[in-house]
């Protein structure tokens, strides 16, 4: 499987990460590494997420994350391993 990195800019909520890492525990998918901060502008956050899967599984965590109310934009980076 390949390693694969979203990059999330968020609305800077309290419970937007909760519902971030549920779709993932929902879905049975592991995060293996997650980096969250702060941007420029202190409305919004931005989150790493890093984890394994295949290109199926990269295509549906983007498009299941850019469903999620409180998700501005999402980029894919993704890492051959």
């Amino acid at each position: 499987m390949d390693r694969f990195t979203v990059e999330l800019i968020v609305s800077n909520h309290y419970g937007v990460l909760n519902r971030i890492t549920g779709l993932y525990a929902r879905r049975g998918y592991n995060i293996d590494s997650l980096h969250v901060n702060e941007t420029e502008n202190p409305d919004r956050s931005r989150i790493l997420i890093t984890s394994k899967g295949d290109e199926y599984i990269q295509t549906q965590m983007v498009r299941q994350l850019s469903k999620l109310h409180d998700v501005q934009e999402v980029i894919l980076m993704t890492q051959r391993k």
